[in-house]
């Protein structure tokens, strides 16, 4: 099984910095994410965090405030590209902001650095409301996020679950190219059929590092999605594993196979006779 860290970084009395800190100890009272992986809480200390990926991890999931300039509450998960430096202590002496504002920051490059860093670091964040005063206690909107925050990293530490989802995004683009509807995809296209904006992104995010998804040359309005050759031949084979008996079931002169000619106008039907 990969050996998997996930840390909680905020600050406890800086309001909703203290986001990260209230998800691990949720996680850290559930058998199952114990018993797939190392939680802890690190704080704002980067030499914290780096000690303790010195034991040795595949995978390390950061749960922190995040502020993107989303409507409070909001939940993401990315994906983190660690930039690379040459020696730890230029890493730590960069000139970035805020180490634990500027994630990755410091620590992590100084974990790159020292050769340390997992080969995957992801971020589950969250859009704070309010971190300047000194304050104790989450906002209600950021209090509410914590549950959805923990369910992510549940999923995230189950590979079968994990999988599950990417499949699905890979069905949806699909049938959405199939239907005439892509293949250029928006996120927000994705969301009419997955309600969880964060694990689209991850999911997409994954789909695109393993060759089944391209970022669309042509984006007006923000970001947009495409199948490879390779996505569009697995998306193909994966819909009709799951939905071909049901679309066998047609109507109006159209059979049920998705990549069926009939379905454009041609002469030939599968489903016919």
């Amino acid at each position: 099984m990969p050996r998997t860290l996930v840390v909680g970084m905020g600050n406890v009395l800086r309001g909703d910095d203290g986001f990260g800190v209230e998800v691990v100890k949720r996680l850290e009272a559930l058998p199952d994410v114990v018993a797939r992986a190392k939680a802890v809480e690190v704080g704002i200390g980067g030499v914290h965090l780096v000690q303790e990926l010195m034991d040795g991890y595949d995978l390390l999931v950061i749960a922190d405030a995040v502020d993107r300039g989303g409507e409070p509450g909001r939940l993401y998960v990315l994906d983190l590209e660690v930039p690379a430096t040459s020696s730890a202590l230029e890493a730590w002496q960069r000139d970035l902001t805020d180490m634990h504002e500027a994630v990755p920051g410091k620590a992590l490059s100084m974990a790159r650095a020292l050769g340390v860093l997992p080969r995957r670091v992801l971020l589950v964040g969250c859009q704070p409301e309010r971190t300047d005063a000194v304050e104790l206690g989450l906002s209600p909107l950021v209090q509410r996020a914590v549950d959805g925050a923990v369910g992510r990293i549940r999923a995230l530490l189950d590979p079968v679950e994990d999988l599950k989802r990417r499949d699905e995004i890979l069905q949806v683009m699909f049938w959405l190219q199939g239907e005439g509807l892509g293949p250029d995809v928006a996120p927000a296209d994705l969301l009419r059929f997955v309600d969880d904006a964060g694990a689209v992104e991850s999911a997409v995010a994954r789909l695109v590092e393993d060759g089944y998804v391209e970022p669309s040359q042509v984006s007006p309005g923000g970001p947009r999605y495409r199948l490879t050759s390779f996505g569009l031949e697995e998306g193909r084979r994966r819909f009709l594993d799951e939905f071909e008996p049901y679309l066998a079931r047609h109507a109006h002169g159209e059979c049920g196979t998705a990549d069926c000619s009939c379905r454009a106008g041609g002469a030939e039907c599968r489903g016919a006779g």
